[in-house]
């Protein structure tokens, strides 16, 4: 073999030397600049998303500062809140928010509250710099900036490198800053080495690998061509003239591009499903295009598609929409034990045309057969699809069912990472608007419900009650029997909030101990007698403390309504708030409806 005639080369080496310079490019593109690239853009996103967050903690001291000017608080409350509310901010692990002012005086830590009230102009970490000075100076200089220093992590003592984004807050002469440790950083562009290199080996092992086995494939299908053609061109002795070569297209070559052609039409309609999964707005557009897939392209008509919810351990049947429990071909037991599917709990294709009687969640009937492929992501099984298909009658009915089966995997290995996104958007929103301790929806969530609220009680022209209520003398649990217990009674309020009204009706924590209760579609003067209802329920509800003793406390409530009371939402809400202090003033444990006496400003 010349190896300066690379036409006359056989087809097996031309393979492997193009795959070769191919991996060998790979691996130089890999190790000399994506690796670099990928590296330097971590670094930045990080600390990209540190001044994000520093700019939001920025936006609490403006909130509090404007709240101070209008006249609503005292500069010293404002300032008082503020560090309150920032010392409780978190978004990671280690991470956190600190204040000081130009002198550096540390106004709040965290994380070393010891050092509150104390002058560190100079302060040094331990390579000697003055680290509080350089966060004066260089928001002195440009407002905000980024400075580089060691600093130990929350509960600990060691040092460690440390960058953080400080930000001056000019009214009141504050410097807010936040910062990630660079040893945390450092893991993360360790793991991403870790993956690229293995993976990059990994690549060149398949590549190779895959280039022999093509290759010599194709030399070997080639070669039973000119084998025979050769025995037939011979001429020697008694040539078997009937002997036949299998050939289903003109050769070897309009094979292959038959083939190529195919796999690159399927590939084409999976790259253009995943574009349009994509750009749908909910998971359930996700589901119904691959339902219709399943129908319409594959020919897979008796289909559901089952979501699994990992951390309740159940599943649920989510498409198509209307199926009714009686409809499914499984045991109903499955649905709330997701451990029961076999396709969940082993993450495997079950198919009962290659082992009969697989699955015993799977409701037999005569004739057909089932197949249920798992939708794995990560290692978790989150969600389930189900054919049900008549038992093939014999091998090319077998062998077009199971290539229906694969297609139809295909599209669902497309979905799965949409899929995942949307419902950790799904995850990311539903907790945004929720809160935390009780469940309940938080006051972000009406502020987005607020305008179909009042377009709905508007167009049927109901009233809509508000119920603006507070737990009397919270503080005291609190300060009596700590947070713990106060945290409990606040989920108790709220589960009694819950059940004493209806399941249309709406309670949201409003803050603190305070709960605002929006009723749909009320008669008037309604919503005092529900206010009554809640008032004599919690009075009536016991909360066992640690110690065996059991704890009653009371409720006060404002109640108005809109838009009888205020044509504006928001302002009947504050009404409902006016309505709860005369409660208070009135002696607590009592409802109180929103009187225009008790409101004497001239605007909300």
């Amino acid at each position: 073999m010349n190896l300066f005639k690379f036409q006359q080369w056989t087809i097996l080496p031309k393979i492997m030397t193009i795959s070769l310079i191919s991996v060998t490019v790979m691996l130089a593109a890999t190790f000399a600049y994506y690796i670099p690239v990928t590296e330097h853009k971590i670094m930045e996103e990080k600390k990209l998303g540190t001044k994000n967050v520093v700019e939001v903690a920025y936006g609490i001291l403006a909130q509090y500062d404007e709240m101070a000017r209008t006249g609503a608080i005292t500069q010293a409350q404002a300032r008082g809140a503020a560090v309150e509310s920032i010392k409780k901010l978190r978004y990671g692990a280690k991470e956190y928010f600190w204040i000081n002012d130009l002198q550096s005086r540390m106004i709040m830590h965290p994380a070393m509250p010891e050092l509150n009230g104390q002058n560190l102009r100079d302060y040094k970490d331990a390579n000697g710099k003055a680290l509080f000075r350089d966060f004066v100076e260089v928001t002195k200089k440009n407002g905000g900036g980024f400075v580089a220093y060691s600093w130990p992590k929350p509960g600990e003592r060691t040092p460690v490198a440390k960058i953080s984004y400080v930000k001056r807050y000019e009214p009141w002469g504050w410097i807010i800053g936040s910062g990630i440790y660079l040893d945390d950083v450092s893991n993360d562009i360790l793991v991403l080495r870790v993956i690229s290199t293995a993976g990059a080996v990994l690549f060149s092992i398949l590549t190779l690998s895959m280039a022999y086995i093509i290759g010599n494939g194709i030399t070997l299908r080639l070669g039973k061509v000119i084998g025979g053609l050769k025995e037939i061109a011979s001429g020697k002795g008694d040539v078997d003239l009937t002997k036949r070569i299998a050939i289903t297209s003109i050769d070897e070559i309009g094979i292959l591009s038959t083939e190529f052609n195919g796999l690159m039409e399927s590939i084409s309609s999976l790259t253009s499903f995943k574009k349009v999964i994509e750009e749908d707005y909910t998971i359930d557009d996700v589901y119904s295009r691959l339902w219709d897939v399943f129908n319409r392209e594959i020919g897979l008509s008796d289909c559901v598609i089952y979501e699994v919810d990992m951390y309740h351990n159940s599943m649920k049947p989510v498409y198509p929409l209307l199926v009714r429990d009686e409809d499914l071909d499984c045991s109903l037991d499955i649905l709330p034990n997701a451990e029961l599917c076999k396709a969940k709990k082993t993450g495997h294709t079950v198919n009962s045309l290659s082992y009969p009687h697989i699955c015993k969640q799977f409701l037999s009937q005569d004739g057909n057969e089932h197949f249920c492929l798992p939708m794995s992501i990560g290692g978790g099984t989150v969600g389930v699809t189900q054919f049900v298909v008549q038992r093939p009658t014999g091998p090319a009915a077998r062998e077009e069912l199971e290539r229906k089966v694969f297609k139809a995997e295909q599209y669902i290995k497309e979905a799965l990472p949409v899929i995942e996104t949307k419902r950790l958007m799904n995850t990311l929103r539903e907790s945004a608007l929720t809160d935390a301790l009780t469940g309940l929806h938080n006051r972000r969530f009406l502020q987005e419900c607020a305008e179909g609220i009042c377009a709905g009680a508007l167009r049927r022209g109901k009233l809509v009650g508000l119920l603006m209520c507070d737990l009397d003398y919270f503080k005291q649990i609190n300060d009596s029997y700590g947070h713990n217990c106060g945290d409990g009674l606040l989920k108790l309020t709220a589960q009694t909030l819950k059940g004493s009204v209806r399941s249309s009706d709406l309670v949201i924590r409003f803050g603190g101990e305070e709960f605002l209760v929006v009723l749909i579609d009320v008669q008037q003067d309604q919503a005092l007698e529900v206010a009554e209802k809640i008032r004599e329920n919690v009075a009536a509800q016991k909360f066992r403390l640690d110690d065996g003793a059991t704890l009653q406390k009371t409720i006060s409530i404002g109640v108005s309504e809109y838009p009888r009371d205020s044509e504006g939402f928001w302002q009947a809400i504050k009404y409902a708030d006016v309505a709860l202090y005369c409660s208070k003033e009135r002696g607590r444990n009592r409802s109180t409806h929103f009187d225009p006496s008790m409101w004497s400003a001239e605007q909300f």
